[in-house]
């Protein structure tokens, strides 16, 4: 078959596709003027085919294109200006059928890239109804931290230093801003998960979603709920261990995007205690049929891209990696695990980076790196669970202490084994 056919296919096809999108729209909204309708199926059809003959006649007729394009740009305008005069729509159609005209004439440069386009813009157009209701729901504070993690990502990182300029070598900008922005982007999708599922639909949600971001915040916020109603004890303490058995994934997350040897050779301990973390559910879980006079909310995010509260654990984060620069240089490598459970007490996030780059430069065995996490993990277990004990009293926190012993010792085992 000759190649023209295949373009001629092409050009129609895109032509038909983008165009039942659009006449579909307008039988649905007005289905006793879809006759009436200006711009159908087979007027994109012939849009499409019609941009290949442009194109295809370019080589003899160089000002064909640009002459093909302006005249179908006037004919549409008429057609806008003669069909919809009084309606305050806007112009989705009239630009879709440019749009089409041009895929028509990019056929024949492209097939691939032409009919891609074709599917994308057609995936856009269906789409308005799912965008109009999103937009409808979505706060200004939302928009606003989509657009600070935005020019994070896009600006503000690829912006800095790649370089440390510190005597030990161990405060790369850019890597420190990259932790920043990943443990506020954590903080962002554990907002809208918050926002889609709904803080108040069940304390399993509120596990989960909290856990996402913070795993005390959860502890904290369950032990506070226990102390108002103490009906929801079990509840809450189903909360506190699903929460702790995200942390665990979240560990693993942020290891693997510095160091993916490091973040394998954690995976045994990490997924010990997060089975233990599940198994101590699993009891809990009649729970969720109870009632109880208080509410369940997980940590409250005010904005999405929390970017304060990340830089204060890149601050940690930085301490933590001068700390045990230092401390490797001077009293050996394995003072890591020291500085990490020191640094596990604050946060478990800053010390998975920071043992993970070092890791990742060959200052620590990957070994002693998951050794040192697991530390982290444990030491903030200390924490948690004297939160759990002070917040919610100790028929609340005794369990959860348990559990997080009983964790702590097989993750350790597992680490020190593997």
């Amino acid at each position: 078959m000759p190649p023209e056919y295949i373009d001629i296919a092409y050009a129609v096809g895109i032509g038909v596709l983008v165009g039942l999108e659009r006449q579909h729209r307008d039988v649905t909204r007005e289905p006793d003027h879809a006759e009436d309708s200006p711009i159908g199926v087979r007027t994109f059809a012939l849009l499409g085919l019609l941009g290949w003959l442009a194109q295809y006649l370019a080589a003899e007729l160089p000002w064909l294109p640009l002459g093909i394009l302006g005249l179908v740009g006037v004919l549409i305008v008429s057609q806008h200006i003669r069909y919809r005069p009084s309606e305050s729509t806007g112009i989705t159609t009239e630009i879709s059928a440019l749009f089409t005209l041009v895929l028509g004439m990019l056929v024949s440069q492209d097939r691939l890239l032409a009919a891609t386009l074709a599917i994308l813009a057609t995936v856009l157009l269906i789409s308005k109804p799912w965008v109009s209701t999103v937009v409808g729901k979505l706060r200004r504070v939302e928009l606003t931290g989509t657009l600070q993690l935005l020019i994070a990502v896009a600006i503000v990182i690829p912006l800095l230093p790649t370089e440390a300029a510190d005597p030990w070598d161990a405060l790369p900008p850019r890597a420190i801003g990259l932790f920043v922005v990943l443990i506020a982007g954590l903080s962002y999708v554990g907002y809208f998960l918050s926002r889609i599922l709904g803080k108040q639909r069940g304390v399993g949600a509120t596990g989960i979603v909290g856990g996402i971001t913070s795993s005390t915040a959860v502890t904290a916020t369950m032990a506070q709920t226990v102390a108002k109603d103490p009906d929801m004890r079990g509840a809450a303490q189903l909360a506190v261990f699903l929460a702790n058995a995200m942390l665990f994934g979240r560990v693993l997350v942020i290891t693997a995007v510095v160091s993916a040897e490091t973040a394998f050779q954690i995976l045994p301990p990490m997924g010990a205690m997060a089975i233990v973390m599940l198994a101590a559910s699993v009891p809990r879980l009649p729970a969720l049929g109870g009632t109880g006079r208080g509410e369940t909310e997980g940590p409250e995010m005010a904005n999405p891209f929390a970017l304060l509260p990340a830089l204060k654990w890149g601050f940690v984060l930085s301490v933590v990696l001068l700390v045990s620069a230092i401390a490797a240089e001077t009293a050996g490598s394995e003072a890591v695990v020291i500085v990490a459970a020191i640094s596990g007490l604050v946060d478990v996030d800053p010390v998975a980076i920071a043992v993970s780059r070092q890791a990742a430069a060959g200052d620590v065995a990957v070994s002693l790196a998951a050794v040192a996490i697991t530390v982290g993990v444990v030491a903030n277990f200390v924490v948690k669970g004297s939160i759990a004990v002070i917040g919610g009293g100790r028929a609340f926190g005794t369990r959860i202490i348990l559990y997080f012993a009983l964790a702590s010792v097989v993750g350790i085992g597992v680490a020190f084994i593997v």
